[in-house]
């Protein structure tokens, strides 16, 4: 892809919100991942994004909102939304919710994904902007996702107009989505928050499910092969040094040709994106994924690695 923009690289969040307000496209850290922002009612703007990331038309984007006060002004929020959007948000949470505001770019969905990240940059960007700011992940269309401010920069630098420097993604996998629009509720990726934890604020959520043939996804992360690297992963149980691949996972034998050895899953989140593109750097073929422990942040881990060896 050729670069033709001059990017500014800043900490000041007041310059990123008055680039977003000029219709231009701002790369930010959150708690999560980095973000591909722009004005949620600017459609040109929107639409900038998907060419950039060469991303699939039907691949919906999340709102992001610097108050959880705001939420009901984009999207109709249920009585068990309400209790999400107390108990986890600020945060990793993505709620799908019947869309209100008609102005919100929404791929033409009757829904809108919408959260409010915990990053104090970000609040500050959205504070100053005063509006929402409309952001997938800031990566290649099915590519990982970016969890480390050079790989942004190496990534987008003369592709956006903004990149805001602030403390790097904490978390290292995208948000939970629920999706509030169906009734009973349904957990659609898992993050930070898997559905066991979420259960205990709404009993009846149901676990996710794939797509049906044909139908249109309503939360990034469900349609399409998504967090791949160049190289094939593989999911396994059975340690086999292989000298020519590379492996990642806790308690790891040694013998890989490049291995990161975990301590527990926060670390296998943190890092599982990263590890994959510093794989492609070094041209690597293979890439073993061995389980995650039986803890928090299991089932968005296997969720990430199956779809990154999903053909």
């Amino acid at each position: 892809m050729s670069k033709s923009k001059h990017t500014i690289i800043t900490e000041d969040p007041s310059l990123a919100a008055k680039v977003l307000k000029e219709g231009g496209i701002v790369l930010f850290p959150t708690e999560t991942v980095y973000g591909l922002g722009a004005d949620s009612r600017n459609l040109s703007s929107c639409l900038e994004i998907y060419k950039i990331k060469n991303r699939p038309a039907d691949n919906p984007l999340i709102v992001h909102l610097g108050n959880p006060a705001l939420i009901p002004d984009i999207g109709e929020v249920t009585e068990a939304a309400k209790i999400l959007i107390r108990q986890c948000m600020p945060g990793p949470l993505s709620l799908v919710l019947k869309k209100k505001d008609k102005s919100v770019f929404s791929t033409g969905l009757t829904t809108i994904a919408v959260r409010v990240p915990s990053h104090p940059k970000v609040l500050e960007m959205l504070s100053y902007f005063g509006g929402p700011v409309s952001a997938p992940s800031a990566n290649l269309s099915g590519q990982p996702s970016i969890t480390r401010l050079d790989d942004a920069i190496s990534e987008f630098d003369g592709q956006v107009d903004l990149i805001l420097k602030g403390a790097e993604p904490e978390i290292g996998l995208e948000s939970t989505v629920v999706d509030f629009s169906v009734s009973p509720p349904k957990l659609l990726r898992p993050g930070y928050f898997g559905w066991e934890e979420l259960q205990k604020y709404v009993p009846d959520l149901e676990n996710y499910s794939d797509l049906k043939e044909g139908e249109t996804p309503s939360s990034p992360g469900r349609k399409y092969r998504h967090y791949a690297p160049k190289a094939k992963v593989i999911f396994t149980e059975n340690q086999n040094p292989d000298r020519e691949s590379a492996a990642i996972g806790i308690g790891l034998i040694r013998g890989w040709k490049f291995a990161l050895d975990l301590r527990n899953n926060s670390e296998y989140m943190k890092n599982l994106y990263s590890f994959f593109r510093d794989c492609d750097r070094l041209r690597i073929s293979k890439i073993y994924c061995f389980p995650p422990a039986n803890a928090s942040g299991k089932e968005a881990i296997l969720n990430r690695i199956l779809k990154a060896q999903e053909s």
